[in-house]
């Protein structure tokens, strides 16, 4: 050893203790992965689940952050565009998400951590969850096995990511059911939980820390402006100016909103969605009960039926340039969809697609009365035509009022 370097060792033995102890004190990382198969308002979902978990820990005084995952290119994502490992700031806001709980982007944790992961967590259900009669919250650690394929995570387009260990768990109950495998743990900065979607809502729907998450959940300025726009272009309704998801001025837009869930959805659900013919019929019903001229429709329905559909009066639809796509991607024109949707007059939406679910929470967010929002289509009944007060209609989750802090930003 060189001389010179011997005071640089010295000083390094001495100090490591303390800095070890900075580690151990300093903040924590939770990441977490879904099922590379579900939708985008499914993974929506999920983010509250996380923010919710992460809330809980740091009630606990230790200093964790959740780390938002890039999105990959979901199934519906269809438009033949880029659209893998994007950001969360392509559709949300993210100072108000942060303002409910500390978060960073993937590529800034990976510059705190040095591309490293102490821990991965794989989970999966238990085979029989009414083992001995009961459900009950519980975890147990198992055998990775085969599972190592299954675990859902490709690094996020950076193979240059670690992961220094790896368990597997068995999982059932709330999302606070991982806390004992969490907290106070000296050696570990960092825990990825894959699968989360196992994990289930700490208060689903009609408890507080749902709506809080969920009204921090801003759209993307550039999102909103757009559908700002069409709706003033369209309809000559000018929302108005103000923060968040203010209560929009003078009830709504002067249109009707309908959700059309088409594609996939019909093959799981063809009995809840109605033809062509039977929306119109309904749509139009709508338009002289209500008074109403004008319809928006947001659907993932090829054009060809979005043509067919014009025999409704007054419909129209935002449809994005291919320079638009680019800016918006699949996902912004979904949220731009919704956005436009959360300020009709009158919603329909389609059975329980989480899609028209998002749109209803939406408007719930701003005040908008129930009868105006927990509506859908229904199907054709042989020998009847589809009439939208015949059917099983969504179940109503009455909102929790929450205090978020004021966002002038905004």
């Amino acid at each position: 050893m060189r001389i010179e370097t011997l005071p640089r060792v010295l000083i390094f033995c001495a100090l490591w203790p303390f800095a070890f102890a900075l580690h151990e004190a300093g903040t924590k990382y939770l990441l977490y992965t879904v099922n590379p198969g579900e939708g985008f308002n499914l993974c929506r979902d999920v983010y509250i689940r996380a923010a919710n978990l992460v809330k809980s820990l740091r009630q606990d005084d230790e200093d964790w952050v959740l780390v938002l995952p890039p999105w990959p290119h979901l199934y519906h994502w269809t438009s033949p565009i880029d659209q893998q490992w994007l950001p969360w700031d392509n559709f949300f806001h993210l100072p108000s998400m942060a303002a409910y709980i500390p978060s960073v982007s993937f590529d800034e944790f990976r510059r705190i951590t040095s591309n490293r992961i102490d821990e991965l967590i794989h989970t999966r259900p238990f085979e029989d969850p009414f083992e001995g009669g009961h459900w009950v919250e519980k975890t147990q650690e198992v055998g990775c096995g085969n599972h190592g394929n299954e675990m859902g995570w490709d690094t996020w387009g950076h193979p240059e990511v670690r992961v220094r260990r790896v368990r597997c768990m068995a999982v059932q109950g709330r999302t606070d059911v991982m806390k004992l495998h969490l907290l106070n743990r000296a050696n570990v900065r960092s825990v990825l939980i894959t699968m989360f979607q196992n994990l289930l809502h700490t208060d689903y729907g009609s408890g507080a820390l749902y709506w809080a998450a969920r009204g921090s959940m801003v759209y993307a300025q550039h999102l909103r402006d757009a559908g700002n726009h069409f709706m003033m272009t369209s309809f000559g309704y000018d929302r108005g100016q103000g923060v968040g998801r203010e209560a929009p001025t003078s009830g709504g837009g002067p249109f009707i909103a309908v959700h059309l869930r088409r594609r996939d959805y019909l093959v799981a659900h063809g009995d809840v969605v109605p033809s062509l013919q039977g929306v119109a019929r309904q749509v139009n019903r709508m338009r002289s009960f209500l008074n109403i001229s004008h319809v928006f429709l947001a659907t993932d329905a090829p054009r060809s039926e979005k043509e067919l559909l014009q025999i409704i009066d007054g419909l129209v639809w935002f449809e994005p340039t291919l320079d638009d796509l680019q800016l918006y991607m699949d996902g912004g024109v979904a949220i731009i969809d919704q956005w436009i949707s959360a300020h009709s007059r009158h919603f329909v939406g389609t059975g329980d697609s989480t899609f028209s679910f998002r749109i209803r929470e939406d408007r719930q967010l701003m005040g908008f009365s129930r009868e105006s929002t927990f509506n859908s289509l229904c199907g054709d009944k042989p020998g009847e035509e589809g009439d939208i007060i015949n059917c099983e209609q969504p179940t109503y989750w009455p909102m929790v009022e929450v205090t978020t802090p004021p966002r002038e930003d905004l």
